[in-house]
Order: structure tokens, then sequence, then C-alpha cells
């Protein structure tokens, strides 16, 4: 009797394994290859009874892989952990931008400031432009709203050193919430 080999294990099969290992409910969540991602997206739904003590399981068994909550309040806790992660790797990179740039040395200091506005108002002068121009604050988030008349080239020159010195602000933890304006801004209004 000739043995047969087991066949590969399909990715998606032993992710699902690895999160039942982690304590989720199998019925729960989801493994599934996605064309329009090129990914596989896992899924997890409340079913699952995910808990954040088990985000470092979770995001081993994913790997690189995309991990969607669809609880709100899950997903936000879930991106804030792997950010979490991220963090000294992101900052060790803008530090190395801004000295590039020669723009880490005085570099804004939160504490110096008693609002967040007064804040960014402080990054944008840091990195040459005139404050309130480009920056924009909505309750604890900093909005990044540049003009409109801004060619691509314009822009790649004008905002260059905001955007690394936001970078580095955001990775050194000075603040977390960081938004931009998109071009549904400027669209035109649709006829009714």
């Amino acid at each position: 009797m000739t043995e047969h080999p087991e066949p590969p294990a399909v990715p998606e099969h032993v992710i699902e394994e690895r999160l039942v290992d982690c304590g989720l409910s199998r019925s729960g969540f989801t493994a599934r290859y996605e064309d329009y991602l090129q990914s596989i997206e896992i899924v997890i739904a409340p079913a699952a009874g995910a808990r954040e003590e088990q985000f470092s399981c979770i995001r081993a068994a994913a790997g690189y892989e995309i991990v969607t909550f669809e609880d709100g309040a899950m997903a936000k806790a879930y991106s804030d952990y792997v950010s979490e992660l991220a963090r000294p790797q992101m900052l060790e990179n803008a530090t190395g931008e801004l000295e590039k740039r020669g723009l880490l040395i005085e570099f804004p200091e939160r504490e110096s400031f008693s609002s967040l506005e007064l804040y960014a108002q402080a990054l944008e002068a840091h990195s040459g432009l005139v404050p309130q121009s480009t920056l924009k604050v909505d309750g604890e988030t900093i909005v990044f709203d540049p003009p409109r008349d801004t060619s691509f080239t314009d822009f790649s020159e004008r905002y260059s050193n905001l955007l690394a010195v936001i970078t580095f602000a955001v990775a050194r933890g000075d603040f977390r919430n960081f938004g931009f304006i998109g071009n549904e801004k400027f669209a035109e209004p649709e006829d009714d």
C-alpha cells in the first residue's frame, strides 16, 4: 500500500486553526482570500468572542493578512494596538527624515502649548508654512486641509516638510488623530 502525502494546508485553514487556538469561536469569523485586496481578509464578528487581551495572538495568527473587526470599538482598539507595535520603527524612520531635512532641531514640544490648535500652528511654522494656512483642528484631530490652488509639483515642494513633521509628531505620541481633507471638498455639486 502506497502512502499518499498529505496535501499542503490552505493558508486560510491554517489561520482559522490558529484563531481557534487563540480562543475565538470558529462560527464568529471568516478567513478568505479576496481578489480586490490581493490578500486574505480575516473578518471577526462579535460572535467570535474576541477580547483585547487576545490581540497579540490574533496578530500572530493573521501574520501579514488583513484583520477586520465588524464591531467599531474593537476595530479601533485593534488598529490602536497595531499602530503601537509599529511606533518604534515609525519613530526611527521619522527621526532620520527630520535629521536629513534639518527639522529635528528645536522641534516644538507638545507640552509647551495649551491647546492642540496652538500646537498645530507651531508645527506649520516649524515646517516653514504660515500658521493656520494648512492645518485645522477638529476636536482631537489635526486635519491637513491645503488650499485648492496647488499643482502636484508645488504641493510636493510646499508640503513635504509639513508631512515629515506630522509623521514625527504622531510617531512620538504628541497627538493620535490625523486626517486629510480629500478631493470631495472640491467636487462639483451634482445637479438634482
